[in-house]
């Protein structure tokens, strides 16, 4: 005859480490339609990419503090963008690409993917904002 056991418990003893990893930092939730509706050559839209990937990396990285510092780096690339140091922030979104890249598996896969994702709208917008004409007099 069966027994009914509580759910939780239940994932708590298959599994220990996962149970206790997912109380301390929540799953990303990545939503296609919050990357898409931003403009990523705005502050607003730059900061909002630095803290989605920096919730990724927080979720699925969590013995390397590496990423902390190539995280700033991009966004200070990104706010100090001016075409004569448009190799920074290509220099600092290229860095921190590598690292994405290697902490990838198969577990992970898709919210990396995202982060990728942001990195090239932070990387790209600036070079778009670039050619269009001064709005702000």
């Amino acid at each position: 005859m069966g027994t009914v056991i509580a759910l939780d418990k239940f994932r708590l003893s298959r599994n220990p480490e996962e149970h206790l990893r997912s109380m301390l930092y929540p799953p990303p939730r990545i939503n296609d339609s919050q990357i898409f509706a931003r403009d990523y050559s705005k502050l607003d839209g730059i900061v909002f990419a630095v803290l989605k990937i920096r919730e990724i990396l927080r979720y699925h990285v969590q013995t390397n503090e590496e990423w902390h510092y190539l995280v700033l780096q991009v966004l200070d690339a990104a706010y100090y963008f001016n075409a004569e140091k448009s190799a920074l922030l290509h220099e600092a979104t290229g860095s921190l690409k590598d690292y994405i890249l290697e902490e990838m598996d198969t577990r992970n896969g898709k919210d990396m993917t995202a982060a990728l994702l942001l990195l090239d709208l932070v990387a790209k917008a600036p070079k778009f904002r670039e050619k269009q004409p001064a709005l702000d007099g």
